[in-house]
Formats: structure tokens, sequence, C-alpha cells
């Protein structure tokens, strides 16, 4: 990796941190716990379209494992990295083989979170849960990646990528 890509990464790491710190501070106005907006989905899409798979992956992973011991512990890296790999591999395969709008690709990988976390707490708590929690939490993956899919396709027709688009 050269410097120049080293130091966008490192920044990325940091402002997908600060996002999903500030995300967490959001009230959300339902009885379900786990919804969020996913601010920090909109580096990890925005390295996906602008730096690269492999930055990409890095970035979510990093922020992740920092932000779970700073905030949430082991269960909280659980369940947020699940839902990152997954979301990770749904939006990278959408990007690469499809036209998809990235509107679109952002409300897929935010269905995708959602879904590994939803196996995970099915494996840790027991597949009986996800009847109750999988609606209200897809519903709000839907608005969520849509949402963060509007804002990443301003950010997009508006800043350039590493190599100067």
């Amino acid at each position: 990796m050269n410097t120049k890509r080293t130091a966008t990464d490192g920044i990325l790491i940091a402002l997908a941190m600060i996002l999903g710190f500030v995300d967490s501070m959001i009230p959300m106005p339902v009885p379900v716990a786990g919804i969020k907006l996913g601010l920090a989905n909109l580096v990890v899409l925005y390295a996906i379209y602008r730096i690269g798979y492999i930055d990409a992956i890095l970035i979510s992973l990093i922020r992740v494992v920092l932000s779970g011991f700073m905030f949430a512990g082991f269960s909280g890296i659980l369940y947020s990295m699940s839902g990152a790999i997954l979301s990770y591999i749904v939006m990278s395969l959408m990007k690469r083989y499809t036209d998809y709008h990235v509107i679109t690709v952002s409300i897929c990988g935010s269905l995708a979170h959602i879904a590994g976390q939803l196996l995970t707490a099915g494996c840790v708590a027991g597949m009986n849960i996800i009847p109750y929690y999988g609606p209200v939490l897809m519903l709000s993956a839907l608005i969520a990646g849509a949402a963060t899919g509007v804002i990443d396709d301003i950010i997009l027709k508006n800043t350039k990528g590493l190599a100067g688009e």
C-alpha cells in the first residue's frame, strides 16, 4: 500500500468510527433493540465505489473491531462482524456484477447486515426469536439503507476517488 492510500484508509476508519458512535447516540422511537441508521456504512459503501474492495473490507472490519472494543464488547463485535461481512459481500458483488444504482446496493447491503445479525442472534439465542424481531428489523434496514444510499449517491456524485476520477 502506498502512503496516500494508507492515510486515506486511516481517515475513513476514523470517520466510520465517529459516524458509528454518533449513530449509537441517536434515539430510535421503536421498542426493538438494535435499530440504527447505519451511518458507518456510508464510509464502507464509499470505499467500495471509490477506493477498492480490499480497502473497503479492511475499513469495515477494523472499524467493527475497534468500535467493539471501545463501546460494545465481544458480543457487539460478534453481531456487528456478522452483519458487516455479509453486507460487504452483497454490496461488493452487486457493484461488481450488476448495474444497480448505489441506493439499491445500499438497501441490499443494509438488509444483508440485518440478516447476518439475525442469523447470529438465532445461533446464540435460538431461531425462534427471528419471527419476532425479523420483520421490524428488516423494515428498519430497508428505510435506513435507502437513506444512507441517497446520502452516498450525493457524496459519490460530488467527490473524486483516490485515483482522481
